[in-house]
């Protein structure tokens, strides 16, 4: 795997073209897990993926979609226009520089930019460049609702909603140094966005579910089947993108 700390002459010399892109998130996580969440657990797994590929994992892109939780101090949001314009910088200065395939990831479920099928309309600009969206929530896309769904079940854990006791498990197996001692419960949303409240009068604490519940025991079991899940969904896409016509 090669970073920004590589030089640029070491990614030349070893003929990387594949890059790994993060898109996370700011943004309010409850009252003990850091605002940096949705970055963190996607910037795991991109890790995971360029190792897996030996890809040019570049730096993060910490701030997404996060309008709903402006209520709550440090999160911080750019529009659909600007996350887009982000996007379509990031894919010309890495098809200029010679990346052939740029990989998307992104678990933050606001980040509609990302995973509703911008980046791969950037394919017409660039005929011979794959261009696709790896991390999708799994409440987006059938197969990735499938490696979701999987991970979940095998590791014996309920849907992942929001600052909950799934999140703060995962967050506690990659960064346990990050959690905070004193997590407060929230509602279990029947609608995430009730009309004629706002996010914060519907969930003051900023959690949906339990994060009292959580434990690093949990997150390890999830976090090892989500590696073989995502891996095997990731390597799928790529055989797919390699056998389909070009744009």
């Amino acid at each position: 795997m090669f970073t920004w700390k590589n030089a640029w002459k070491e990614i030349e010399d070893a003929q990387v073209k594949t890059a790994v892109v993060t898109i996370g998130s700011t943004e309010q996580h409850g009252t003990n897990l850091p605002l940096s969440t949705d970055t963190l657990i996607a910037e795991s797994l991109a890790v995971m993926i360029a190792e897996e590929l030996d890809a040019y994992l570049t730096p993060p892109i910490p701030i997404g979609q996060s309008g709903m939780w402006l209520e709550y101090p440090g999160s911080l949001s750019l529009s659909a226009e600007t996350l887009k314009a982000v996007i379509a910088d990031l894919v010309e200065s890495l098809v200029k520089t010679g990346f052939t395939t740029i990989l998307f990831v992104s678990i933050h479920g606001a980040n509609e930019v990302v995973y509703r099928g911008f980046p791969e309309t950037l394919q017409e600009k660039y005929p011979g460049v794959r261009i696709f969206t790896a991390g999708y929530p799994y409440w987006v896309r059938k197969n990735w609702e499938e490696v979701w769904s999987k991970a979940l079940k095998r590791a014996e854990l309920p849907e992942m909603v929001h600052a909950d006791e799934v999140e703060t498990s995962l967050i506690m197996s990659i960064h346990p140094e990050l959690v905070g001692p004193n997590p407060t419960d929230g509602p279990l949303p029947n609608d995430r966005y009730p009309k004629g409240k706002t996010m914060r009068q519907t969930y003051p604490s900023g959690s949906m579910g339990y994060p009292s519940r959580a434990t690093k025991e949990k997150g390890d079991r999830l976090w090892k089947e989500l590696r073989l899940l995502v891996m095997e969904d990731v390597k799928k896409q790529l055989r797919q993108a390699q056998h389909s016509p070009q744009p």
